[in-house]
């Protein structure tokens, strides 16, 4: 009898584990995330922008990262904001060696062109800036010099599952500054290449 109460008891873990495993399989193999964010341009125009991460199985051990993904792609949507009524979208091209993108800190416009500076690692201890300018339709990778005026990030840094559908300026703001994100994504230069920040 004990034996039968054991095999009994095995069998329903098993099952509980398996049927676990598949509620929590939906996230690990991916999904999407969309939310709409103000951003404020240098010449303190206020736009809305549309963001999306494309999110993929894989990441960080469990313990740390439960949902069991990690970023495939970013994307940035937004109307020209010189006023052509053109939708741009900016999609991240650029991956480190373990395929985390490149991540988006600063839309702008800069003599009368959209540009996003991005930032990514090279190695497991420095990351570099790389800047993409819109032009004729498509987006250009422009080399950015060794020493630059530095600048504040404008896009929101949080990332991850159930992100609000909408940030405001002052949400950004606040979390931005204050969830202890590292110093090299909080602004962009004064340095093209940034090691243990």
């Amino acid at each position: 009898m004990n034996k039968r109460k054991n095999l009994l008891l095995l069998f329903s873990i098993l099952v509980l584990g398996a049927a676990s495993m598949n509620l929590s399989g939906c996230m690990r193999f991916g999904g999407t995330e969309k939310w709409k964010e103000e951003v404020q341009l240098s010449d303190g125009r206020v736009i809305v922008v549309e963001r999306e991460t494309i999110r993929e199985g894989g990441g960080d051990e469990i313990v740390a990262n439960p949902s069991g993904t990690k970023p495939k792609e970013y994307r940035i949507r937004f109307a020209d904001p010189g006023g052509s009524g053109q939708q741009i979208e900016w999609r991240s091209t650029k991956k480190d060696e373990q395929t985390w993108p490149e991540i988006p800190l600063i839309l702008d416009i800069e003599d009368g062109k959209s540009v996003v500076y991005t930032i990514l690692p090279i190695n497991s201890v420095c990351e570099i800036y790389l800047k993409y300018v819109y032009q004729n339709g498509s987006w250009i990778e422009e080399e950015l010099p060794d020493e630059f005026e530095s600048r504040k990030t404008n896009l929101y840094l949080r990332d991850g599952i159930d992100m609000p559908k909408f940030v405001n300026l002052e949400t950004k703001k606040k979390e931005n500054e204050d969830l202890g994100y590292r110093p090299s994504i909080r602004q962009v230069g004064p340095k093209r290449k940034v090691c243990g920040q």
